[in-house]
């Protein structure tokens, strides 16, 4: 399961860049079909990730609050994918948004690879 979810969420990122420069670039028939591929990502992302969580507690997993922890700033990625994409959709750029976005994404990494275990 943690390779699917590493994937589904590798497959994400990549998905998600390539969206955000069709949408800059006017690209609006391509730009849509990739964005609703990129909603199925985020729910076989959502899926997985549960899973995981599901089969760290069923291992016994001690300490919850780094797993809750990465839940949410996971479920907050996703939500700051979606409005990147529509701010690109609508020709709003921010910079706080692209801020937020690689401070949460920084996060994810540090407790996907740094606080939780690989194994169960």
């Amino acid at each position: 399961m943690l390779h699917f979810h590493v994937f589904s969420w590798a497959a994400a990122l990549v998905l998600f860049f390539l969206t955000y420069t069709l949408y800059k670039r006017k690209n609006k028939k391509i730009s849509r079909i990739l964005h609703m591929i990129l909603r199925l990502l985020y729910i076989t992302t959502i899926f997985s990730g549960g899973m995981l969580i599901y089969q760290w507690i069923q291992a016994g997993a001690v300490n919850m609050g780094p797993l809750i922890i990465k839940g949410i700033l996971g479920l907050a990625v996703i939500g700051l994918f979606e409005v990147m994409l529509l701010g690109a959709k609508r020709n709003e750029d921010k910079k706080s948004r692209w801020i937020t976005l690689i401070l949460a994404l920084a996060l994810v990494f540090y407790y996907g690879y740094s606080v939780l275990p690989m194994h169960f």
